[in-house]
């Protein structure tokens, strides 16, 4: 086994950067370069709930929600393990707060999410 690298850093953060844009610009079609085609999500909504499900859930809340311009955020990669890697990101925009969990596997060569856990505020 090798170590994780900055290449590997810089990588990683470069393929969150895509879920944040399409966070940012509203459409789910940006950020799916971020996720692998099966990825999950799972996590509490601010009400409570519980939402499951493929990530395609997420775009069709994204293209519903719109453009979240003010967003800010911070990502933290976590753990690097190999072709494992584990990133927290906080989002805060106006009237909402999340903390996300990414689970990225580096599949043929690119860094995938292929599941994402999440609390909303």
């Amino acid at each position: 086994m090798s170590k994780a690298t900055l290449k590997d850093y810089e990588e990683i953060v470069n393929t969150m950067q895509g879920y944040i844009q399409g966070n940012i610009e509203g459409k789910g079609d940006v950020m799916k370069s971020t996720f692998h085609e099966d990825a999950i999500m799972y996590g509490y909504t601010n009400d409570g709930n519980l939402s499951t499900g493929s990530i395609r859930n997420l775009y069709e809340l994204i293209d519903t929600l719109g453009p979240a311009k003010d967003l800010k955020y911070r990502i933290d990669v976590l753990d690097i393990a190999v072709t494992v890697a584990v990133v927290r990101i906080i989002l805060e925009g106006p009237g909402v707060e999340y903390a996300d969990y990414h689970t990225l596997l580096k599949v043929d060569g690119q860094w995938k999410v292929i599941s994402k856990v999440f609390h909303q505020y």
